[in-house]
Formats: structure tokens, sequence, C-alpha cells
């Protein structure tokens, strides 16, 4: 019986199927825009404050998700850059988004030309190729995105990334155990008993930084991937700022995959009374190498009503499968 996978299983994984291909990385750019809302203290203010004081998880957890990044419509230009170990590349891409609702997406890799355009909502997945040589377009079920990246995927996931607000974490206490890690608040996920024995380290003992080491070949690891789901042998740590409470950098261990992805933020700059990033970062490293994707955001208005235009060519031939 196939394993159902969790969703921040599905966000780690849909980051490393996004890596290849062009519609791959806009996917990806989705996956990657994630964690916008976020706050930096300057260090003049760190200087000056007191040590911080230790809360409990749950506390922790109110208090962020009273600032996470809020909207009825979004929209934004970036530029996203994508280091794989056998090529980079870079472009352009304008985002509009209206909350739980639709995302759409234009792609301009060189010379401000679009490349694709791309429609979600619910139920649909839409794009255009323009590629020369390659001009199509293609109309199918929301399980589009998840046969491309090959996992299952929601709309609503996929939209929470793309506003920046944290995966994966459960607001629900008990699940975490907080710390200070110097000028952060941190949050780690509690260990599953098959995590202790593949690990062999308690949770509790496990510093903010440390990396987290399996070793494919061991009968525990191997016993413990035969008897877990995905979600099972994921640890995840968020930091915190300690003004608002905010994001500022995420490290998941997928120890069923062997990969860890890690996400950091710079140059944060207030629109209206919420915060985001301007610079962002997220590294991908499995057995097979290391990814980076970084973008930049040019502009950001969430304060107008838009449309999101969708028209297909009337040369352009439809494609069956994504």
């Amino acid at each position: 019986m196939m394993k159902k996978k969790s969703s921040l299983s599905h966000f780690i994984l849909f980051v490393k199927a996004g890596l290849y291909k062009i519609y791959y990385y806009t996917i990806f750019f989705c996956v990657a825009i994630l964690f916008l809302s976020s706050c930096r203290t300057s260090k003049k203010a760190i200087e000056e404050r007191d040590p911080l004081r230790n809360h409990s998880s749950g506390y922790l957890l109110k208090q962020y998700e009273k600032n996470e990044f809020n909207y009825q419509w979004l929209r934004m230009k970036v530029d996203v850059n994508v280091k794989t170990p056998n090529e980079a590349t870079g472009f352009k891409a304008n985002i509009r988004m209206k909350s739980d609702s639709v995302i759409w997406i234009s792609v301009t890799p060189l010379l401000g030309i679009e490349v694709f355009r791309i429609l979600i909502t619910k139920d649909s997945v839409k794009y255009i190729s323009r590629i020369p040589e390659n001009k199509y377009y293609y109309t199918g079920g929301f399980s589009s995105v998840s046969n491309v990246a090959k996992i299952d995927l929601d709309f609503n996931m996929l939209q929470d990334l793309l506003i920046g607000n944290a995966v994966g974490l459960d607001k629900e206490e008990g699940r975490f155990r907080s710390e200070i890690d110097n000028d952060k608040y941190l949050l780690i996920s509690k260990y599953k008993r098959r995590i202790r024995k593949v690990v062999g380290v308690d949770d509790r003992k496990l510093n903010p930084n440390d990396s987290i080491v399996v070793h494919p070949n061991d009968p525990r690891y191997q016993r413990a991937v035969k008897k877990s789901e995905d979600e099972d042998l994921i640890v995840s740590r968020y930091w915190l700022e300690p003004n608002n409470f905010r994001l500022v950098k995420c490290i998941f261990n997928d120890l069923f995959n062997l990969r860890t992805v890690q996400i950091e933020y710079d140059g944060f700059e207030q629109h209206e009374e919420q915060f985001f990033p301007k610079n962002s970062r997220l590294f991908v490293k499995d057995p097979k190498g290391e990814q980076e994707i970084s973008f930049h955001i040019i502009r950001i208005a969430t304060d107008e009503t838009f449309d999101f235009p969708y028209e297909i060519p009337e040369d352009f031939e439809r494609k069956l499968n994504p």
C-alpha cells in the first residue's frame, strides 16, 4: 500500500522535483517564495536588548501566528536564480494571487519576453508555453502539479508557500520544544521514537545548529524506513526573531529521503504593517549533490484588485500531459 505523504515531506520532495526544467523552476519558485513574512532586528537593537527570556513552545507558536502574512490580493515581481550541479539559470516572474482562490504566474527569462503563463486554481492547472519550437498549451486538473513533481499537493498548501507562512509548523502545543539560540527563539520538533533509534541522539541533546546524520546501510535505519511513513522521519527547526516572532530561518532534515532543506532571509522591508524579505535563499542537499535557489523581490503590492488574464493563442496545440 502506498504511504500517505505529509505536507512537509511534500514540500521537501517538491523542492527537489522542481530544479531541472523551466516549468519545474516555476513551480519550484512557487515553493521557494515560501516564508515571505519575516522581520529582522537591527544589530544595535540586539546589542542593547536584555537577554532573552525563555518561552514555552505554545507561547512562541501563538505569537508567530499573530504575525503571519495576511492578504486578500497580492502582486509581486521577482528575480529568480537557480543553481544545480549541472546548470545555472535565471528568470523574472510576475505573480498575482487572490487568497484561497487563484495563483497566476508569468515567467520571462530573456529580454522581458514571456515564455510561460500559468493559472492555478483549487481544481485546475493551465499553462501556455511560448518557447520557440515548443509552443503549446496544457489544461488539466490540479493533480497535474503532483504529476510534474511526482508527489501529492493541494492548492492551499501551495498558496501558503507563496505567501510566506511556515510550512509544516503544526501549531498544536506539545509538538515542539523551545530553546534560545543566540539572539533568536528556536522551535525544534520533538523526536519520535523511530527517529531516536535512527539518529542515536535524543532531541533534548541536539544543539541548535547540529547536523543530523544517518547511515543508510545501518540496519536500524533500514528497519525504520520500512516501518515508517516519511512524515515520521522528519526533523524540523524554525528560528524566530524576538521582537515580532517572525520566521528568519528553517532547516528540515528529511531522514526518510536523506535530504536537507535550509531557507534563509535578509533585506527585510515593511509593506504597510507587515514585513517581507527582499532576498531569500534556499539550499537543498541530498546524496546526488547540492542545489540553490535565490530570489529578489523587486516590488510587492496588496492594496489593489486585478485580473488573471489567460487566453490561448489560436495556433497553439494542446498537450495532453504536463
